[in-house]
């Protein structure tokens, strides 16, 4: 059963991949793990049990050193934040753990759906950070030890109009329990509501787990992270609702 230290264990694990695959790092301070995503000049603490000044100072130090714009960290709802609170972090747009299988599509969108990493359209940021599904493919330039969470299968599923345009996409990675961690989805304003999102979802599950099957449902569990604007697309789709948590930010 999928629960919230778990859904929290699979975030981790996205961002110390992306932190790895952007030539960024990893790194701990007293009991607080970070990640270092250059691409974006985000720091992220990921999910401290108790986080203390001892922790939380000089890993702000190294961010500072490393020239991060952005400072993050996820905590979990029950978790004390006392010190990340006194040291000027405060909640963003509050999150909420989903996971569930898929539902079949309420309408089928006419477009394609497709797996992997090869987008012309991106640049900067965007364009580094499809790295990430590459890391899998070829673990001895991440440094980490063999096994390591963060180099669990990562793909990419893009989403075009019949014509060619982007207009759709989305990240999963794979979990330790088989599951598929669902990140950085996204849909253009003017497709949006006319099954995009879905099918990127049904793309990712039929391609990563029964790529001949083309006409058969998937059975396998999706665990996303919601905001307050994508918590009723996942549960349209089939997610429940396992909990809440703290995205926090540093002001």
């Amino acid at each position: 059963m999928t629960t919230i230290s778990f859904a929290q264990k699979t975030l981790t694990h996205w961002h110390e991949a992306m932190a790895t695959a952007t030539g960024g790092k990893i790194f701990t301070t007293h009991g607080c793990s970070w990640a270092w995503q250059p691409a974006r000049a985000r720091l992220v603490l990921l999910f401290p049990r108790h986080a203390q000044e001892a922790g939380i100072r000089p890993g702000l130090a190294e961010g500072n050193r490393l020239g991060a714009r952005r400072v993050e960290a996820w905590v979990n709802s029950g978790a004390p934040a006392n010190a990340l609170e006194a040291a000027g972090f405060s909640d963003a747009s509050q999150i909420s753990w989903h996971a569930g299988e898929l539902l079949s599509p309420a309408e089928l969108w006419e477009g394609r759906v497709r797996l992997g990493s090869d987008i012309p359209e991106a640049s900067g940021a965007d364009a580094k950070e499809l790295q990430v599904a590459n890391l899998w493919r070829d673990p001895s330039r991440a440094g980490l030890s063999a096994g390591h969470p963060a180099l669990r299968r990562v793909e990419q599923a893009t989403a075009r109009t019949l014509e060619g345009d982007l207009v759709g996409r989305v990240f999963a990675q794979q979990a330790l329990g088989g599951q598929l961690a669902i990140h950085g989805i996204a849909v253009s304003a003017e497709h949006r509501r006319h099954g995009v999102g879905s099918a990127l979802l049904h793309g990712l599950a039929r391609g990563m787990v029964n790529p001949l099957g083309l006409e058969e449902k998937s059975h396998i569990e999706l665990i996303a992270a919601a905001s307050p604007t994508s918590a009723e697309f996942f549960e349209a789709n089939g997610m429940r609702l396992l909990g809440r948590g703290r995205h926090m930010v540093l002001r």
